[in-house]
């Protein structure tokens, strides 16, 4: 029996005066359905697993990309790139509207993993540029170590979204 209507029985049931009418093995069942239920929304949250590791792998392609050809000196830089960023923007909504359910838990862990990623991003750029080993004097390469630092939250947020129950 759907939620829905275990709930609705249950609401009929408790709202209009007949509690008594209920009996103990119909309230086990619609207990058990509803267990059911929440144990298939927490399984969704093992979704979230691909759109963080979409994430990452469009920073570290971008990051790429960006470290071959530091200073703009390739149009095929700028399409790639383009391609990235609109490729993996479709890809994430799309697993993002595959999810039917969301508990909010799992939303707010991928929310909370989200927010580390910028926090953490956000202080690698700053110490980058205030160490300068970000700068016009240094190599291409410097950029994408950053960037695979700074991909880091993501990364492990990927491998804990497996862990989480």
């Amino acid at each position: 029996m759907p939620i829905r209507h275990t709930l609705a029985i249950l609401e009929t049931t408790c709202y209009g005066g007949k509690v008594n009418d209920v009996t103990p093995q119909e309230a086990r069942a619609a207990l058990a359905d509803a267990g059911n239920q929440a144990t298939g929304i927490r399984r969704t949250d093992k979704q979230y697993r691909p759109i963080l590791l979409g994430i990452a792998a469009m920073y570290l392609g971008s990051a790429f990309l960006v470290s071959l050809f530091p200073h703009g000196g390739s149009r095929f830089a700028g399409i790639a790139l383009v391609v990235i960023f609109v490729g993996g923007l479709v890809g994430t909504l799309f697993l993002l509207l595959r999810i039917r359910a969301y508990s909010r838990r799992g939303i707010r862990r991928f929310t909370w993993s989200a927010f580390g990623f910028t926090f953490w991003n956000a202080t690698v750029v700053g110490v980058s540029i205030a160490s300068r080993w970000w700068g016009p004097h240094q190599p291409g390469i410097h950029f994408f170590v950053s960037a695979i630092i700074g991909v880091l939250p993501l990364l492990a947020a990927a491998w804990l979204v497996g862990r989480w129950r």
